[in-house]
């Protein structure tokens, strides 16, 4: 191809620790080992040299590469914009947090531009150098929402403990004024303040989340979904689309049964409100086995990954950092309980649920990790599979 490490403004030294000698690296074995993914671009923007790392990040050959217009990789405004001035004022340009396109799904990257120049003489090139960052960014937002998780349960404590006397109180006396009166509608007006009462009760119970020990059970996750499909499908009016993307060899993992068919239902109603008045709703179901997967702060060996994505409008920018807070919610009618109740359950199963992007669509997505002192075990039946499915 023409390029050598000078190419790139450094000279790479490697010590020989055996015989102590200084020894010039292979610049194309330098570039190769890289976890960066590197392109180089010819005046016209068309790519003529890729590594290893970006055929991974594009899920392509280097043949396919290769001679492909930038704006066919990299269909952003910002980056084109920036490579016109890179290559205008022989600038060098790094740009955080650059959301792409890339296989259905948006990644987040860091992406450098800088002038290049080759030993024959050529016309300075732009060399692009493009980091994913779509982990560390997973981790910030688990961490930034298991820290809100922990402050509003601080503050719901002393809340609850403020509301819930009262009410006992309000209630007590209601309940004394209702032996006391003989009109019957009269006594209509102590049933209301007996039930609100009661209500609110409840729901400062549903804020606090579930107390209950967990009971565990091995069980096949695929049956849970279906059971929640079959749950949802008696609902609704309008006719149910349910695509499986299910992974037939997943070993059964231990959860308390009932507690994850309560957090995948609030996700999965979620996605079916979102679509009210369609003639048909479409929700996902993509179910995946993951190795050495970093779950809130954690490593974990091997961890379920379970994606609910629906056609909906989506999730408002203005909302997406504060989805799993409680009493937030888009529609008049919510409480904005279902999705911090779910966050809370995944927790409690050391889990994490986050808000991502699955092929353009809304997705939520469960991680919960195996145990790794107990050994995977099959499924007792085999798991649902299959794409298009009607409910």
């Amino acid at each position: 191809m023409g390029y050598d490490l000078h190419q790139f403004g450094a000279c790479l030294i490697l010590i020989d620790v055996t015989s102590g000698v200084n020894s010039v690296l292979n610049s194309e074995l330098v570039l190769e080992s890289l976890e960066s993914a590197v392109i180089v671009i010819d005046q016209s923007n068309h790519v003529k040299l890729v590594n290893i790392a970006a055929e991974t990040l594009f899920c392509q050959s280097r043949r396919y590469l290769i001679g492909k217009h930038i704006n066919e990789l990299l269909d952003d405004t910002v980056v084109r914009k920036s490579l016109q001035e890179c290559r205008d004022y022989g600038a060098k340009f790094t740009l955080r947090e650059v959301q792409l396109g890339l296989l259905g799904q948006n990644l987040l990257v860091d992406v450098t531009l800088s002038m290049v120049t080759t030993q024959y003489g050529m016309e300075p090139s732009i060399l692009i150098e493009i980091n994913s960052i779509n982990r560390i960014s997973r981790f910030m937002k688990e961490k930034n929402q298991m820290e809100r998780q922990q402050s509003f349960k601080l503050m719901m404590r002393g809340l609850a403990h403020e509301i819930k006397n009262p009410l006992g109180g309000i209630r007590g006396a209601a309940q004394l004024l209702d032996r006391e009166i003989e009109d019957p509608s009269r006594k209509e007006l102590t049933d209301i303040l007996i039930k609100e009462a009661d209500r609110l009760t409840r729901l400062v119970d549903r804020v606090m989340g579930s107390r209950a020990q967990l009971k565990p059970t091995r069980l096949n996750i695929h049956e849970v979904l279906e059971h929640v499909v079959h749950l949802i499908s008696v609902k609704g009016a309008s006719q149910l689309i349910v695509k499986r993307f299910y992974d037939p060899a997943l070993p059964e993992i231990k959860v308390d049964k009932e507690q994850v068919i309560q957090a995948i239902l609030n996700i999965v109603g979620n996605a079916v409100e979102a679509q009210e008045g369609c003639e048909t709703i479409t929700i996902g179901l993509v179910t995946k086995f993951e190795r050495f997967v970093t779950i809130n702060q954690v490593m974990h060996r091997q961890a379920l990954k379970i994606q609910i994505w629906d056609e909906g409008p989506g999730v408002p920018d203005d909302m997406r950092d504060v989805i799993f807070d409680p009493l937030v919610t888009g529609r008049p009618e919510g409480t904005g309980l279902g999705l911090s109740i779910t966050q809370e359950i995944v927790q409690r199963h050391h889990g994490a649920v986050i808000l991502e992007h699955y092929h353009g669509k809304t997705c939520f997505s469960i991680s919960l990790p195996y145990n790794p002192k107990e050994p995977l075990a099959g499924s007792n039946k085999e798991p649902l599979a299959g794409d298009n499915n009607n409910a």
